[in-house]
């Protein structure tokens, strides 16, 4: 790239220049951003990295699982969508215009834009040990923070009731569009459920002591499941609170994930009467832009029941 001061027959006195050089810087990234996302070894995203400092009861009831076709159909999609230089520049100047009225989260469920994946179908199958005749007695679940239902589709078919909260009004409206149940984020009635989702929501809402009381309350005594995932390390943050602080604090005092893994259990799972049942680790995907194809955290599964 050129200075000011050098001469170049492109650098004229122009008002497209700044948006020129922006779309090129862009361009430019993502070669070299994807360059490195082809260098990596996605295998260690299963993994633990510090097993050692997970006490040897939680390390035993971890599992690991694997990159599978779903998986790979999603990255390869992303891929292909972000490479659709008219698309990300189209998505890019609707998200600057919708920010100015709406939240972030809000403007890219209006527009379909950074789509989110957390586990496969078959994933999720392998974490509660569900087997195709098993499903006749999956009777509700319930998925808190669906966002634009993308994760919830790969669950529903597994049930015959599905319900969801969302903040955002938009995203509601998708997910009655889309045919699921919306509840008020803090009204569930007398609903029990068999199994309840809350994914990368503990360090994004406001209250998350509250809510994982109310998960509790809501869960099916007998056989019902809960399964949580953190992004690790743990770092809360609020769209909707001014500070983004929340409200309640979960207190972490370590600093790997697997030490925070320990802590989670120890000191907030089990005192609200949850016991775990599996342990895992896996990427948390979300869909690229025009400067990288796709977007991951370390994402790490308790898969819990009540006693």
């Amino acid at each position: 790239m050129t200075s000011n001061n050098d001469s170049c027959p492109y650098c004229e006195k122009s008002s497209y220049l700044p948006v020129r050089s922006h779309w090129a810087r862009a361009v430019l990234s993502k070669v070299e951003n994807d360059q490195h996302l082809e260098n990596i070894d996605r295998r260690v995203w299963y993994r633990l990295t510090h097993s050692d400092r997970l006490r040897e009861e939680y390390r035993q009831l971890f599992h690991e699982l694997h990159e599978d076709e779903e998986t790979t159909a999603f990255l390869e999609e992303s891929q292909a969508k972000s490479d659709n230089i008219p698309v990300q520049i189209l998505h890019s100047l609707a998200s600057t215009v919708l920010t100015v009225f709406i939240a972030r989260t809000s403007a890219n469920g209006l527009i379909g834009r950074g789509r989110m994946f957390v586990y496969s179908t078959a994933q999720f199958k392998k974490l509660l040990d569900i087997n195709d005749n098993e499903q006749s007695q999956m009777s509700s679940l319930l998925d808190i923070g669906a966002g634009d239902g993308s994760v919830t589709q790969r669950m529903a078919g597994l049930f015959e009731k599905v319900y969801t909260t969302e903040m955002s009004s938009i995203m509601q409206w998708r997910l009655s569009y889309n045919g699921y149940t919306v509840l008020d984020t803090d009204q569930w009635g007398d609903l029990k459920f068999d199994v309840i989702t809350c994914l990368n929501v503990l360090d994004r809402c406001e209250k998350p002591l509250t809510l994982l009381k109310k998960i509790r309350e809501h869960l099916n005594p007998d056989n019902g499941r809960v399964v949580i995932t953190l992004v690790l390390p743990f770092k809360p943050y609020t769209e909707y609170n001014d500070d983004h602080h929340p409200d309640e604090s979960i207190h972490i005092k370590t600093r790997l994930p697997e030490e925070q893994i320990n802590e989670f259990i120890s000191n907030v799972f089990q005192p609200l009467g949850f016991r775990l049942n599996k342990l895992s680790r896996l990427p948390y995907l979300c869909e690229g832009d025009m400067e990288r194809s796709y977007y991951f955290l370390s994402d790490y599964i308790f898969v819990l029941d009540i006693y």
